[in-house]
């Protein structure tokens, strides 16, 4: 006689959550009054970093725990209604930040809602990190385009650097009369003084440019709209800078872009390496052993001669130039020719998105007409001011 079988039960993962969610919530209910009998509210704010992704509160009122909602509004993106111990609440995604809506002279306090909200909360996001690691995995995510914060900053500094530098190269005016504040000493000290802010200013120019191009490569990748393989997205965003540009334009043959791509690492190398990692260069030319009866010798020797500490000031107007013209060059290439499209893509301040569909309608926008191109980013254009002012 065979043995009887036991039946394996399988759990709904919402409704295990749901339960689990319901006891963090205990006191909360899906329980609205109709327009009419709804007494009066009023609303106000918590802290920001109490609630740093309303939408999060969304999915786990009106998604898992089945809370009334509704949608668009005049500067509202949505409102979700319940009650807490029997008063009526709303919770709300407003133009100027997250609002949460209270019956006037409510008993309940704030510190209660807010505390088991955010308790909820914190197993919602258990919950959903697995969804999040799968998404990413596949390529299924947007990434906030903030060229134009890089950028500025690196033009920011390198304006900075051109003025001290202009300034220290000013023919000095020397009085020798006695008691002249334009002594030769003071003029040599105004002019170190000068020299040295070029350096100081040249050298934060160089780390924003690297920091400007690794985020510009990574945008400039989904807006050629050529497909991702899975895992993709996780590799370009780990890749080195200059592997990420092999990603987006080909170097292999192309003997100017090599010689560019050269030059480029030679100021990683002296400039930005050094300064960026405590001083410490790849050579080891930041290291000195003791020769017997000689004293301290570079550990790179006669390539000491290119480090970045070989100089008085590691940087000086000639070397400051000659950053700029390379950062000009890369400019250039990476906003022309088949590049000119998901440039002025990237420019206009799209977000891009790295799934199949979006990355093939960038690529429909770059391959069609200017109309084409321009049709699109006044779509988007259109779009994202709708959302950023909630004018619905």
């Amino acid at each position: 006689m065979a043995k009887s079988a036991k039946t394996k039960q399988v759990t709904d993962p919402m409704a295990k959550l749901r339960k689990s969610i319901a006891k963090k919530l205990h006191g909360f209910t899906a329980d609205y009054p109709d327009y009419a009998a709804a007494p009066e509210m009023n609303t106000y704010k918590p802290t920001s970093k109490r609630f740093p992704v309303p939408e999060l509160v969304l999915f786990t009122l009106r998604n898992i725990m089945g809370w009334r909602w509704s949608g668009h509004g005049e500067k509202v993106r949505w409102t979700v209604y319940g009650s807490v111990d029997g008063e009526p609440i709303f919770f709300s995604l407003q133009k100027f930040g997250f609002a949460i809506g209270r019956k006037v002279g409510g008993a309940v306090a704030n510190t209660k809602i807010e505390g088991q909200l955010v308790s909820a909360l914190k197993e919602v996001e258990k919950a959903l990190e697995t969804v999040a690691e799968h998404q990413v995995a596949i390529g299924d995510v947007l990434i906030v385009n903030r060229f134009g914060e890089f950028d500025t900053r690196y033009r920011f500094y390198r304006k900075l650097a051109d003025k001290a530098f202009k300034k220290a190269s000013r023919k000095p005016r020397v009085s020798r009369s006695a008691g002249s504040p334009f002594g030769l000493a003071d003029v040599m000290n105004r002019l170190i003084k000068a020299k040295r802010e070029g350096f100081f200013h040249s050298v934060a120019m160089v780390d924003c440019y690297f920091s400007a191009l690794e985020h510009r490569l990574v945008l400039l990748r989904a807006f050629t709209g050529k497909p991702l393989s899975q895992g993709e997205v996780i590799e370009l965003l780990s890749a080195k800078w200059d592997d990420k540009l092999k990603m987006v334009i080909p170097v292999a043959g192309n003997r100017k872009l090599e010689l560019l791509l050269g030059r480029m690492r030679e100021i990683k190398e002296r400039i930005r390496n050094p300064f960026s990692h405590g001083g410490v260069e790849n050579d080891g030319g930041s290291m000195f052993f003791h020769l017997p009866t000689i004293g301290q010798i570079p550990v790179n020797f006669s390539k000491f001669g290119n480090s970045v500490r070989f100089s008085f000031l590691p940087v000086e107007e000639d070397g400051h130039s000659d950053y700029c013209k390379v950062f000009d060059e890369v400019d250039e290439i990476l906003s022309s020719k088949d590049l000119a499209g998901p440039h002025a893509l990237m420019d206009a301040g799209v977000d891009p998105s790295f799934d199949a569909e979006t990355l093939k309608r960038y690529a429909n926008a770059i391959a069609g007409t200017d109309a084409d191109l321009r049709a699109f980013l006044d779509e988007w254009g259109h779009l994202w001011t709708m959302h950023a002012n909630m004018d619905y």
